[in-house]
């Protein structure tokens, strides 16, 4: 499921609202007032569409996620956090969708708000919901009580710092850490076509390119460089000049912890910006988790080449897989 973030228009809060949860869960149920269709318009608030534009959650940041109780004890004292909140539809809720929803919800307000430390407030009794959160690294922290519909019902607040990634355009300096990135994946893997290590000058041709259209970037955690990332030319023809080439590369002990997904928005927002309508990205069918994460940021495989590779003594089809920007 890929998810899109905008801020709340009138008809998604006029729907939301109508939003009915069940059981214990009907305190996250709105009263489809107009007070509560405002909330939902105060500039806090943002909807959530998948792939068919479907309203299919919400995400609220800043005062609008604080809890009254919280506020009693000083939990919003402690600066630093951007304090959010979270509902989904409730005929999506149980169908083990909560932590693709989470993901990408952190992912979009660490690059809206340029943040990497968030705080929420959950019912203590919603163990579903504390599973989800404590499974992306929230950490339980104070327990509380506040009013509910005139009753006190015991909250928990949790707390989560990201990795804060940063992006910086591939210069010679890097180029040594660039090539030690690449070359684990030649030796070890038919992630790359390549069967012999490159030299620094074979990865600066591959990853600096003289038109300054294509960029390159290194992705860097507190200085130190965990992968990098780049647009390269798709073919040489002038009319494929409006499509490029995605790759991503990443230091084989980080991967799987959402830095490619990051990585990918980037880039594709680099893109924009250089004019580009389309980008391409080809992967070796062995590359399970490549495949996955492409397809799951909306690029549909186009295209399948049976065997026209061969490494490890094996044949290998790669695949082409297509996203229109």
């Amino acid at each position: 499921m890929l998810l899109s973030y905008h801020p709340m228009k009138l008809t998604d809060a006029e729907k939301i609202v109508t939003w009915k949860y069940e059981n214990e869960y009907a305190m996250y149920s709105f009263s489809e007032s107009n007070e509560d269709v405002q909330e939902l318009m105060n500039g806090e608030y943002f909807s959530v569409l998948d792939e068919l534009e479907r309203v299919v959650g919400f995400i609220c940041c800043g005062e609008s996620a604080r809890v009254p109780g919280g506020t009693s004890i000083g939990l919003y004292q402690e600066e630093g956090y951007l304090d959010i909140g979270l509902g989904l539809d409730p005929d999506l809720t149980g169908q083990k969708i909560g932590s693709v929803f989470l993901k990408q919800t952190l992912v979009f307000l660490q690059n809206q708000f340029k943040s990497s430390q968030f705080r929420l407030v959950v019912a203590r009794f919603n163990e579903r919901a504390i599973k989800v959160y404590e499974r992306a690294d929230f950490k339980r922290n104070k327990e509380f009580y506040s009013k509910v519909n005139d009753e006190d019902m015991l909250f928990i607040s949790m707390k989560m710092e990201m990795p804060c990634y940063s992006f910086e355009e591939i210069t010679e300096q890097d180029l040594t850490e660039v090539r030690e990135i690449y070359n684990y994946y030649v030796s070890n893997t038919t992630i790359s076509f390549h069967t012999e290590e490159l030299t620094l000058e074979e990865i600066k041709a591959s990853v600096i390119n003289k038109n300054p259209r294509f960029k390159s970037f290194v992705i860097k955690e507190e200085n130190e460089i965990k992968g990098y990332v780049l647009i390269t030319q798709y073919k040489s023809k002038q009319a494929y000049d409006f499509s490029g080439e995605v790759t991503i590369y990443l230091k084989p002990d980080i991967v799987g912890k959402g830095i490619g997904g990051t990585a990918l928005q980037f880039i594709e927002n680099v893109a924009r910006e250089q004019g580009f309508y389309t980008l391409i990205a080809t992967v070796c069918m062995e590359n399970t988790r490549s495949k996955s994460l492409f397809e799951k940021h909306g690029y549909e495989q186009c295209a399948m080449f049976k065997g026209v590779g061969y490494k490890f003594d094996r044949r290998l089809d790669i695949g082409s897989f297509q996203k229109v920007l």
